[in-house]
């Protein structure tokens, strides 16, 4: 680097930096260090380097990625909550600089090879550089100072608030578990990382809004929503006003015309956090997806960037009780100074002496103890599996329709969390209420799988199809029910075959499943969850819905399709729209609807949702039976 350049670089891993010659003033998440030749520093993932050179600087730049084993995984990663090697800073001018800087140099020589054997040989090296570096560190007395994760986040936020971020996103960049950053940063600022970042985002969207003639979906895309509709529901519940009544309410107050800006500091925000170095704004090149690039220009073959992936090898230390205590108190080894993590291999003894039980599920096996008393469940018909298992959750997604629960189910749900809905569950509030279980599905959280994992163990259901009996055995042997799932699901099956008996030949009708939407019309075939039932009680369907298929959607053409001898259909609608209900009437009115037999005969009837096709579980099935028991006069 160059004298008065300067450089800005979010850590992608674990790295150690080796200057060579020259002097540079180095932050490492505003912790400044004047460094001259022969300097080593260390910095975790997610860290942010700042230099500023003050003569010609020539350095090294190690990166490498630890590893941890798939066995013991659980036990390993709350170790490292408590002490990451990995994530440690620190810096300090080596007591035997060129022992180290020998051992750069032939790894620099040997990593531009290709043979892949020299690729083994450059890790063998750099073990040898790590002892060697923690041994001299040792010596020198260095205290390793763990990295402040929630002032790192904030940065991050900062810095990327158009973007998209989530809570995935941040462990990822600074490489931790979620349960740590919620912990540190609810410590330091009081308030999760995501609500962090919408009040963030929600201050900027007061200056847009205030400063700009920007139009509400341009103020929406540049504080990171795609969706102005959302956004504008977003800004209300935090601002407490709509977007364009927030406009005309500060405009119209006395004194605000000529300084919108009195109203759009944000309180949350500490000026003292910015510890950047003054002109960071200047070189964001860095920052663009993919771009990884380190150095400007290089002064000599020396100055390089070597990347490697360091696999660690856990060993597993069962010497005793003093060892264990101080393995989960998280304090290293006394004299210890290599790579190495030691962790306890013998796992705990069940509190309430049942035998674990292995629950095998859509990603993979969960070993589980006991019944959970503090359950979290991610999907719908989850939660009706649940109280049909006579265990309320702590914590649910709220219903598809309902504020925020289905009728069919609130008197039970009361008091119950809610956790976002199925599409987007909320981590931080799911690790707030110190789950014992949480019980979600693969079609729907796959992404956070992990996630949830380091709360609490997670089970999760394959599919959402219409057989929710498949699901409703799971949770069964999760929650340690499977006596009262089978009864439940015997009491079912046999109010089902009764009925079934006595439909006789008024099975032969047949019945057409119609939903209607603002987006789009579909017919339900065999796979949906009506459809199950439907098939389960013998009852017939038309020709295009007698197929083992979810649904088909329909275009005004295929309308003569959708006939039987009755039409029951039911309405997608958006709280306070009407823009369904009107296509609705559309297609009613249409020619080739009015021709159908159903319609001539006066057989169209609309049903509930909620019943016949979104809550999906064993409360709604019994509920859409009792309507068809209804409808076919059968008790």
């Amino acid at each position: 680097m160059e004298i008065g350049e300067q450089f800005s670089y979010r850590l992608p891993t674990s790295v150690f930096l080796y200057t060579i010659k020259g002097n540079a003033r180095l932050k490492l998440d505003g912790s400044e260090h004047a460094v001259s030749g022969f300097h080593v520093l260390h910095g975790g993932k997610g860290g942010v380097l700042d230099i500023v050179a003050e003569s010609l600087f020539e350095y090294v730049l190690i990166l490498y990625r630890a590893h941890l084993p798939l066995p013991g995984r659980r036990e390993l990663l709350r170790m490292l909550e408590a002490s990451n090697p990995f994530q440690m800073q620190y810096a300090f001018h080596p007591q035997h600089p060129l022992v180290l800087f020998d051992t750069i140099t032939m790894m620099n020589k040997v990593w531009h090879r290709s043979n892949s054997l020299e690729k083994l040989h450059v890790k063998i090296m750099f073990y040898q550089f790590v002892v060697e570096v923690m041994g001299q560190l040792s010596e020198e007395r260095i205290h390793p100072q763990k990295p402040d994760l929630a002032a790192q986040a904030i940065r991050y936020i900062h810095e990327h608030y158009d973007e998209q971020i989530t809570l995935a996103n941040l462990t990822e960049i600074l490489d931790c578990s979620s349960r740590q950053l919620l912990r540190m940063f609810k410590s330091r600022e009081n308030t999760s990382p995501i609500d962090y970042l919408i009040r963030f985002r929600m201050n900027k969207a007061q200056e847009l809004l205030l400063g700009t003639d920007a139009t509400l979906q341009e103020i929406a895309q540049r504080v990171g929503y795609a969706d102005s509709y959302y956004f504008s529901r977003l800004f209300k519940k935090v601002v407490g006003l709509s977007p364009s009544r927030f406009k005309d309410t500060v405009h119209s107050a006395p004194g605000r015309r000529d300084n919108p800006f009195d109203v759009s500091i944000s309180s949350i925000v500490d000026q003292k956090l910015q510890r950047y170095i003054d002109s960071e704004y200047d070189n964001h090149y860095q920052y663009k997806r993919g771009d990884l690039r380190v150095f400007k220009k290089q002064r000599t073959p020396m100055t390089v960037t070597v990347m490697i992936v360091l696999i660690l090898l856990m060993s597993a230390c069962t010497a005793g009780t003093a060892n264990n205590k101080t393995a989960s108190n998280g304090n290293p080894a006394a004299g210890s100074n290599s790579a190495a993590v030691a962790a306890s291999a013998t796992p705990a003894a069940a509190s309430d002496g049942e035998t674990p039980r292995m629950v095998k599920h859509a990603m993979g096996e969960e070993e589980l103890t006991g019944t959970p008393a503090r359950v979290v469940i991610l999907t719908n018909e989850g939660t009706e599996a649940l109280l049909t298992l006579g265990i309320k959750p702590i914590g649910a997604v709220q219903s598809w329709v309902g504020d925020p629960w289905y009728d069919h189910i609130k008197d039970e749900m009361q008091d119950v969390t809610v956790v976002g809905d199925e599409l987007q569950p909320n981590i931080e509030l799911i690790a707030s209420l110190k789950p014992d279980l949480i019980i979600g599905n693969k079609v729907r959280q796959e992404k956070i799988y992990e996630q949830l994992k380091q709360i609490a163990p997670t089970i999760f259901s394959d599919d959402l199809a219409g057989d929710w009996k498949i699901n409703f055995k799971l949770y069964s042997e999760a929650v340690n029910k499977q006596a009262e799932g089978e009864q439940a699901m015997a009491a079912f099956d046999k109010r089902v075959a009764d009925v079934s008996a006595k439909l006789g030949s008024k099975a032969e009708t047949k019945v057409s499943i119609v939903r209607f939407s603002a987006a789009q019309v579909r017919i339900y075939q065999k796979q949906s969850f009506s459809g199950v039932l439907l098939e389960q009680l013998g009852i017939a369907r038309p020709a295009s819905q007698d197929k083992d298929s979810f649904m088909e959607v329909m275009s005004k053409e295929t309308i003569p399709s959708m006939d039987g001898d009755v039409l029951f259909y039911f309405v997608t609608e958006a709280a306070g729209s009407t823009e369904a209900a009107a296509v609705v009437e559309e297609w009613k009115n249409d020619p080739l609807f009015k021709n159908l037999n159903v319609s001539k005969n006066d057989k169209v009837i609309q049903v509930n949702e909620a019943i016949w096709n979104t809550a999906g579980g064993y409360e709604a099935a019994n509920l859409l039976l009792d309507e068809l028991v209804a409808y076919f006069e059968v008790e």
